[in-house]
């Protein structure tokens, strides 16, 4: 992703966008930032940002009176608000530091038009709750009140464009309160904002200076025409990250003998982030630093004007997108989203067609944004199966159609294929599973620790005679725990077991925990098939 959604807790949480920022800016007569937001004319804001009525926002104070608290009073440790951080590739920042006042301008521009096309997506869809007959509800926000902050370098120096959309934790509610954001939705959808910032990036850009795109990854691309060693040039900041995530992977593999898992991966490279961060340079002066990155163009033997060149007026891009083109773009993002998951919200549906959008449209970023919402919506109603909650009668509803009572994230959508698979596996289960099946009580003997009834239970069943034995509980209740006595009672019988888990660490942690050699599912599925590999770990018996 390269839109991340960062938590701002605490007391002061919003003096870093007033005090830390840079304070150079590389476009004469800059401002500081933009208001942004329905609740900016509310609270009587406009144009640029004063730091003062910014930092009582961020405090939940009304700006044009500090005394008077915008909603409920915050606390030391209250959120104050959310910093939706977006970032342009590296090849658009490329060509803003190398290009001259036109191409900078028109590369500005995108971007800007880009993040205030997805501020005002978040903003159509912010909610806020309170309680409405003692049950608390989400409802439609009416508005919210956000600051642009644009900085076009990293703190290395390098050319990077990006913007702090800062939305403080007030927005209007539809009977007239400042309340918090429910920010659940931001939250959870930030690969959708980040594919959703892309796509429309890609469209102004191509509108505006007729660039071409690589294929896009995960919804991001670069551009055709600069080449990867000009971008490496450009990229000692990422290139620092790297070489401390891979520190940190070969550190965590020799301290914990085995590979992180997706989740500790994300806190490793999380915390590369912070460790390679240097201080913020001040006073840096723009035509200087200009300078400086044109400069590093030449050693590599390849003039600025001429990278610039190569890049722009490459495509004269379609403005629209046919019909047919269309249903293919709509089959290929319902098929994306099926082999992830089984179920999907709307947002996530937008997802996924944003990152297949067509990189050779060009349009404006708030049209863009308005076709892939009413194509999302097309598509929940024809293409998906809604297997949320039946919405009670009498329901108080949200613009999106569904009640108050239920959050934007608990939405369920599927396909019918879908449903079809699980039912023939419901089938399936169910000609296996039998309350005839034999169980076999001596497993519950061959524990080391005594098992509660259910364990035990469980232990006898598995290494019965059943055909099919499910065992279904959270975390920590015990289930390999009975599996333990189960697997040493088969192996008594001179029964095979193996076991196989979604992922290598959860094989891992099953091969630990029972002591029953364990791989992927994947891998069992590869060498259960007739062209087994001549070194296949699964010999399995005939059925």
């Amino acid at each position: 992703m390269t839109v991340r959604v960062t938590t701002l807790k605490g007391v002061g949480a919003g003096l870093y966008y007033v005090e830390k920022l840079p304070n150079y800016y590389l476009d004469a007569n800059e401002p500081r930032g933009q208001w942004f937001g329905r609740g900016v004319e509310a609270l009587d804001l406009s144009g640029a940002i004063d730091d003062e009525a910014f930092l009582s926002l961020m405090d939940g104070m009304d700006p044009a009176r500090p005394d008077r608290h915008l909603g409920r009073q915050n606390g030391e440790a209250s959120v104050r608000g959310y910093d939706v951080t977006c970032s342009a590739p590296k090849s658009v920042s490329v060509l803003f530091a190398l290009g001259d006042e036109s191409v900078r301008n028109s590369v500005l521009d995108s971007h800007d038009r880009a993040v205030s096309a997805l501020a005002s997506w978040i903003e159509d869809h912010a909610h806020t709750r309170y309680r409405i007959g003692g049950e608390v509800a989400v409802v439609d926000a009416k508005g919210i009140v956000a600051a642009m902050f644009r900085q076009h370098t990293s703190r290395a120096l390098d050319p990077q464009i990006h913007t702090h959309l800062v939305i403080p934790n007030r927005v209007m509610s539809p009977d007239g309160r400042w309340l918090a954001l429910d920010a659940r939705l931001i939250k959870r959808d930030q690969r959708t904002l980040s594919a959703i910032y892309h796509a429309a990036l890609r469209a102004e850009l191509n509108q505006a200076l007729g660039v071409r795109w690589r294929i896009p990854e995960n919804g991001i691309a670069e551009m055709a025409d600069i080449p990867d060693v000009v971008l490496t040039e450009y990229s000692y900041r990422t290139d620092d990250i790297r070489r401390r995530i891979d520190v940190k992977l070969d550190r965590f593999v020799a301290n914990m003998d085995r590979d992180p898992t997706p989740r500790e991966r994300w806190k490793l490279e999380r915390e590369a982030v912070l460790d390679t961060r240097p201080s913020k340079e001040k006073h840096v002066d723009a035509g200087t630093l200009h300078a400086e990155w044109r400069e590093r163009a030449w050693q590599l033997g390849v003039a600025p004007e001429e990278i610039v060149a190569d890049a722009v007026e490459r495509q004269r891009p379609r403005t629209s997108i046919s019909m047919d083109e269309l249903s293919r773009l709509v089959d290929r993002a319902i098929e994306a989203i099926s082999e992830k998951q089984s179920t999907w919200r709307p947002t996530e549906l937008l997802r996924e067609l944003a990152a297949l959008f067509p990189t050779d449209v060009g349009a404006d970023a708030a049209a863009v944004m308005n076709s892939l919402e009413e194509v999302v919506d097309a598509m929940v109603k024809g293409r998906c199966i809604d297997i949320s909650q039946p919405i009670p009668p009498d329901s108080l509803l949200r613009k999106d159609g569904r009640p108050v009572t239920e959050a934007a994230t608990d939405r369920a959508l599927t396909t019918q294929a879908i449903l079809d698979q699980e039912r023939v596996l419901l089938e399936w289960a169910a000609r296996r599973i039998s309350a005839d099946d034999l169980i076999d009580p001596a497993a519950i003997e061959r524990s080391d620790v005594e098992l509660n009834i259910a364990q035990a239970d469980a232990a006898a069943r598995v290494a019965g005679d059943a055909q099919l034995v499910l065992i279904v509980g959270p975390a920590g209740t015990g289930k390999t725990t009975a599996l333990r006595p189960a697997i040493a009672q088969l192996r008594s019988q001179g029964r095979p077991v193996f076991g196989v888990a979604p992922s290598a660490a959860a094989a891992e942690v099953l091969q630990d925990e029972t002591g029953v050699a364990a791989d992927t599912l994947d891998k069992l599925l590869i060498e259960h098939r007739l062209n087994r590999p001549p070194d296949h770990q699964y010999h399995l018996p005939a059925g």
